[in-house]
């Protein structure tokens, strides 16, 4: 497994002429330049480690390679990451805003999930770690969050459904976290960063 990260200020809004039709048109529907060049990060990833295997989108939204290579996406402020591996994957970057945690977790996190946040010394570090294991393990079992999040439990670091396990790889810098979710435990001790 590989996961890359990129910082969006070194993309180019003309960048977009290398993309897909379908990414390009993705992109060009997006009214703010951060998220134009957020979108064209996501699409220079996957021309730069895909190359030009078709994407699919399953019917949860989730792009998927057709050779059989597993990928996935996320970004959050100034950064895009990419996460490249041979088994299902998902991933998600989050900046670490103030946020009233309790009254947003309510919503998406289990009882289990909520007892560790009202623990924690640190609510706002919590918060976004078990945000980010939750989106991160929700895309990588394909279906985002149209499944509920109380249905999963990301307060420890393997989550079992289905006969199935998954692991999870927490990266801090700065003011953002990521989390990675995979079906094997084979996470690369560091992020690369790269210039698309």
């Amino acid at each position: 497994m590989k996961i890359y990260i990129t910082d969006i200020n070194s993309i180019r809004l003309d960048r977009v002429s290398e993309l897909s039709n379908d990414r390009a048109q993705k992109t060009q529907r997006y009214k703010l330049s951060a998220d134009k060049k957020r979108c064209i990060a996501g699409g220079l990833f996957i021309n730069r480690f895909l190359c030009d295997n078709n994407i699919l989108i399953n019917e949860y939204g989730k792009p998927v390679s057709q050779n059989g290579e597993y990928f996935n996406i996320s970004h959050s402020g100034n950064y895009v990451i990419f996460a490249l591996s041979d088994c299902e994957v998902g991933c998600d970057i989050q900046r670490t805003d103030y946020i009233k945690t309790e009254g947003a977790a309510k919503f998406v996190f289990c009882k289990e999930e909520m007892n560790l946040l009202k623990n924690s010394y640190d609510k706002t570090d919590t918060f976004y770690t078990l945000w980010t294991k939750k989106e991160s393990l929700l895309k990588c079992i394909g279906e985002g969050f149209h499944r509920s999040g109380k249905s999963t439990d990301v307060s420890r670091n393997i989550y079992k459904e289905n006969g199935k396990k998954y692991y999870f790889r927490v990266f801090k810098f700065s003011d953002y976290i990521i989390s990675i979710c995979s079906e094997q435990n084979d996470f690369p001790s560091h992020i690369e960063f790269v210039n698309l």
